[in-house]
């Protein structure tokens, strides 16, 4: 333990590489905030599952569309330009909706945009993290990196959830526009992060370069592999965020403005043990990334046939805490995993393009996924989904470990 905090801390003494995961972090948050507001309002107007999953969708439909281009832009120009022009375009969206003045209706086509330059910014932030690390580093930096993504996700929504329980959805989006400042004017303290050594660069020669990398990425199971996982895990996060508002008011009685002060403590814990879990543990990736899928598929089924047996919903509450923190514990392990595979297989030359792409599927999966959610549980109900659900990620957990144990990864 003492020497998984000391790699931790020699990693964080790198000024550069610290500085661009508190970017992340602090953009994460912040992401977190404009996302919970709109959730929030978008549910509380229409109850329904149908509106959240549009809520998803306007920020996964930006991802599939343009993370192509982003990522060939993250091969092609300076990281820290993109970074540092991206931050500055969704901050000034978010002043836009801010004083639009109207969190639903005027939003959800603003939050499009917020999602398009936040496009840009995940694929070089991507690449930029094994740019500023030693090789060795990897596993280590990927660990914060997901950390940081995901803390600053989970622990954004709780606050979030606190600050519009407390003062309303518009003073959540004021303390999101002044984290997006900041994350700005840090970003311009970043060093400069060229994508490829050589001195000249042609646009078209980079562009069949690319190509052939996506090939290559097809070719060899060891990277394919673990493209997947990590597109997929971000898909199952998208469905299971479009059934938690609904599932949270009918099933445990909480309603949307209290329900995430409970869900994301729990979530994060589950994030913080799994975190600690690859990291302690010498198990290969591929085991990792069956255990989180398993234990998501677990708890799920766990939960989906006590919800059908048990008689009231005061008996359900222990069950769902130790479902929310196997969700954040399953799901963070396939992340880490599945990425830090990624970046020891791939040069960081076209790690931009492969993130992009990454990022295409996972918006691909959260698209059909979050829809398909709303569109199940209207049709078979919570138990039923859970039950089906869960069977399936079992399955595929299994599944996944035979692949894993047979390719030896």
């Amino acid at each position: 333990m003492n020497s998984l905090l000391k790699k931790y801390l020699n990693l964080l003494k790198n000024r550069d590489f610290f500085l661009l995961t508190l970017i992340i972090f602090i953009g994460q948050l912040a992401s977190a905030f404009l996302v919970l507001a709109l959730i929030a309002s978008v549910y509380k107007q229409t109850g329904s599952n149908f509106g959240v999953s549009g809520v998803i969708l306007s920020f996964a439909i930006p991802g599939f569309f343009l993370m192509a281009f982003a990522g060939l832009v993250a091969d092609i120009f300076d990281r820290k330009t993109i970074i540092v022009v991206a931050n500055f375009v969704i901050m000034l969206v978010v002043l836009v909706i801010l004083l639009s003045g109207q969190v639903v209706y005027a939003s959800i086509p603003l939050a499009f945009l917020y999602f398009a330059g936040n496009s840009f910014f995940i694929p070089a932030s991507s690449a930029a993290t094994a740019q500023l690390v030693k090789k060795p580093q990897i596993l280590v930096a990927n660990s914060l990196f997901i950390f940081a993504l995901a803390g600053g996700v989970i622990f954004g929504l709780f606050a979030a959830a606190v600050l519009s329980f407390f003062a309303g959805s518009e003073a959540v989006l004021i303390i999101c526009e002044f984290l997006l400042i900041l994350a700005a004017l840090l970003s311009l303290f970043l060093p400069k992060l060229p994508p490829r050594t050589r001195e000249k660069l042609v646009f078209f020669s980079t562009l069949v370069d690319i190509l052939a990398s996506f090939g290559y990425i097809f070719s060899k199971q060891s990277i394919w592999f673990f493209f997947v996982c990590f597109a997929l895990i971000q898909g199952i996060i998208a469905f299971g965020i479009t059934l938690a508002p609904g599932f949270f008011d009918a099933v445990v009685g909480i309603n949307i403005e209290k329900s995430p002060i409970l869900i994301f403590p729990l979530i994060g814990l589950g994030v913080f043990v799994g975190t600690l879990t690859v990291q302690t543990s010498k198990f290969r990736e591929g085991f990792f990334c069956a255990l989180g899928i398993a234990l998501l598929g677990i708890g799920s089924l766990v939960v989906g046939i006590l919800i059908k047996i048990v008689p009231s919903s005061k008996f359900l509450f222990l069950p769902i805490v130790i479902y929310m923190v196997m969700l954040g514990l399953g799901a963070v392990i396939v992340m880490i995993a599945s990425r830090a595979a990624l970046q020891k297989n791939v040069s960081h030359h076209y790690q931009g393009t492969v993130f992009g792409g990454n990022i295409i599927l996972a918006s691909l999966f959260s698209g059909l996924l979050s829809p398909a959610a709303a569109a199940f549980e209207a049709i078979w109900g919570y138990s039923n989904i859970l039950i089906w659900s869960g069977a399936i990620l079992l399955f595929g957990g299994l599944l996944i470990f035979a692949v894993a144990n047979k390719w030896k990864f």
